[in-house]
């Protein structure tokens, strides 16, 4: 009998608290360049970075703050960003509703 679970498990598209929080010690590495989008969720513009974390490819959905902290580093053009590697942390903050929630901070940046 063939089980199914690991085949019929959600896997997203973008970065999240909790794979940072499953899997500490793992490099998110920059492979494209970032695109500014308008979040329907929350009603502001994200950049949306793509790269691998491990062997899944991901989305980070990086605010301006941590936009910021990798600009001081990387510049202001995304195409000079790929191949850099990112590390991240977790932190507690509070939702525009209300609700408390994990969130991503860049926490060391290795230029590419």
């Amino acid at each position: 009998m063939a089980k199914i679970d690991k085949f019929t498990e959600q896997k997203g598209l973008f970065l999240k608290a909790d794979d940072i929080q499953k899997n500490p010690g793992v490099i998110f590495k920059i492979t494209g360049e970032g695109l500014i989008t308008k979040s329907e969720k929350f009603q502001n513009e994200r950049l949306h970075i793509p790269g691998t974390f491990g062997k899944d490819e991901k989305t980070f959905d990086c605010s301006k703050t941590n936009a910021r902290t990798i600009k001081e580093v990387l510049g202001d053009d995304t195409a000079n960003w790929i191949g850099a590697e990112l590390s991240f942390e977790t932190y507690r903050t509070k939702t525009s509703d209300g609700k408390m929630t994990d969130a991503i901070n860049v926490k060391q940046i290795k230029k590419p």
